[in-house]
This record gives C-alpha cells, sequence and structure tokens, in this order.
C-alpha cells in the first residue's frame, strides 16, 4: 500500500521568553534559508503536502534548546542541521535506494554520536552557566512503517481510533527539595538526565529508538516541544486533534494557541509539527508531483495582542 503524508509545522516564542530556542524539521520539504528563517523570533508556520516513494525516507524532528545567552538557539540549530546533513549524504541515499531499515538507523545513531561530539566541541571554554544542549524528537518514516526516536524530554504522539498515545519516554528525573511535607519528599522540578550537550562520561550519547509501527490510513502524529506540554494536559491535546482530523494545519495552529492561552502557558517557546498518513489512490499515484506546499508567515496578533 502507498501513502502520502501532510504536514503542518507551528513555532512560537511564546509570551516570556526573549530568545527562541526551539527548531524543527521536516524532511526535505524546506530549503537551509527557510529552515534558517524559522528559527527566528516569532510565529511561522509551514503547511506542505508530500507524497511518499518506496525509495525515501524522511525525517520529522522538533529540538528544544537550552542553555545561557542564545547557545540554545545555537545547539537547536545544530541538532536540525545535522537531520538536513544526514539526509543528504551520500551513505543515507545509498541507505535508501536499498531499504535496509537496520542499516540507516545504525547510520543514524552515529550521526547522533558525531553531532553530540561536536556539541562537545562548541561548548570547550564557554562557563558553566552558558552551557548548551538540546533535545531532539522525532520519527523516520518508511515507506510502510515508522520508527520514533528521543534524547530529552520533547515528545512525539500518536492518535489513532479516537486515542492519544504517548511514543516516547522522556529522559528526566524528579529533583526532590530535601523538604518534607505530609511524609514526602518535596519535588522541586525535572532534570534532563540525556541530550545533545551531554558529557560522555558515562557512554557516547545514543536516541533511544523502540519497535517500529506499521503506517495505516488516517494516523496523525504530533511532535511537540515540552513548552506545549507543560502548557496542556493529554486530554487537551486529544480534544484538538479529535476535532482537526482533516485539517493538520488547523490542528498544529490550534495546539500552539491553546498553549500560549493555557493557565501558565506561553512561559515557554512552543512547537507543533502535525503529520497525517492518508493511503494514496491510484489516481493520485499516477497525478501527484513529488512536493507541493507553500510557506507563509503569522502575524503576533493571530495569536494574542
Amino acid at each position: 500500500m502507498a501513502f502520502f503524508y501532510e504536514c503542518s509545522a507551528v513555532t512560537h516564542i511564546g509570551t516570556r521568553r526573549k530568545n527562541h530556542e526551539d527548531n524543527f524539521y521536516i524532511g526535505e520539504m524546506l530549503t537551509s534559508l527557510e529552515q534558517a528563517s524559522l528559527s527566528q523570533t516569532g510565529p511561522r508556520s509551514v503547511r506542505k503536502s508530500i507524497a511518499a516513494d518506496n525509495g525515501r525516507n524522511r525525517i520529522f524532528a522538533v529540538s528544544d534548546g537550552m542553555g545561557g545567552h542564545k547557545n540554545g538557539e545555537a545547539a537547536s540549530c545544530m541538532a536540525v542541521e545535522a537531520l538536513r546533513h544526514f539526509s543528504d549524504a551520500d551513505t543515507a541515499k545509498a541507505l535508501r535506494r536499498r531499504q535496509d531499515k537496520y542499516a540507516y538507523i545504525q547510520s543514524f545513531q552515529d550521526m547522533i554520536r558525531q553531532t553530540n561530539r561536536r556539541m562537545l566541541e562548541y561548548s570547550e571554554g564557554e562557563k558553566e552557566t552558558d552551557c548548551m544542549g538540546a533535545t531532539l524528537s522525532g520519527m523516520i518514516l518508511f515507506s510502510d512503517e515508522i520508527v520514533t526516536f528521543n534524547i530529552g524530554d520533547s515528545s512525539v504522539f500518536l492518535f489513532e481510533n479516537e486515542m492519544l498515545r504517548k511514543l516516547t519516554v522522556d529522559d528526566n528525573e524528579a529533583v526532590w527539595s530535601g523538604v518534607r511535607r505530609e511524609g514526602l519528599t518535596e519535588s522541586k522540578g525535572r532534570r534532563l538526565t540525556k541530550y545533545f550537550g551531554l558529557p560522555e562520561v558515562n557512554g557516547v550519547l545514543t536516541a533511544a529508538i523502540p519497535d517500529p509501527i506499521p503506517l495505516r490510513d488516517g494516523q496523525v502524529f504530533l511532535i511537540s516541544s515540552d513548552g506545549l506540554t507543560d502548557s496542556l494536559s493529554v486530554g487537551d491535546i486529544c480534544r484538538i486533534l479529535e476535532g482537526c482530523q482533516e485539517d493538520v494545519g488547523k490542528a498544529a495552529d490550534l495546539l500552539v494557541e491553546n498553549a500560549l492561552w493555557a493557565e501558565n502557558g506561553g512561559r515557554d517557546n512552543i512547537t507543533a509539527v502535525v503529520l497525517k498518513i492518508r493511503k494514496m489512490s491510484s489516481e493520485r499515484q499516477t497525478g501527484i508531483c513529488a512536493s507541493i506546499g507553500r510557506i507563509f508567515t503569522k502575524s503576533k496578533g493571530d495569536y494574542y495582542d
């Protein structure tokens, strides 16, 4: 069975941050200049459709930067650029032609390790308070199945049969304050246990990659930074995706808009990438272009005054 994908991505600086440290990658749908423009301050949105073919694997991902000054922005851009170079590399293209999924994933993990080492080298000499790092979560779409990957606490969800399922496990742990209330020690937040920029004291960095999921008509996937999941509950996300199953652009817009307006929302940068899987009809297979789409920028007033 052949599939095509409808994708929409929205990223927003939020209402309190001065830097936009989120970034995203949506296959080879964007040129380098288009991708660079989306890492700048302010709301940006991309909507494109792309046809699948059996010789092409595509990567979709969100990276959330962290660190003092502008190092978070640099880290997420480095992670996204690594994905772009990996997709363009001769090795990846050869593996795509052979459809060797295992070798492709192994090559992907090699890219993760190399990117982390480059980020560590970039950070050398920086002040401890200006250290840099980034999460990276997303999925690799093969012709018949999807493989998720995760480093950090950005998330990948699957909405199918009116149910929302989180496909990734956050790499973090609670940080305890030492204050005891009602017999329990109080937590004062979360600390990432895996991320780009993590020293290789305990081994090299790799992404968590679970078993693949077969592609099916009507599946909706969401990749998001924690700015969205910290603002919206699973129920909120599920209701928005359920109400916008036929319009991924509207779904991405509403997810970000609702996260901005939620109680205590907008404190962090917010990014949502929504991807819908559709069965390709015989007419579409013979007549569709390999890639169609458009880029547009939303004004600030579309989200808040």
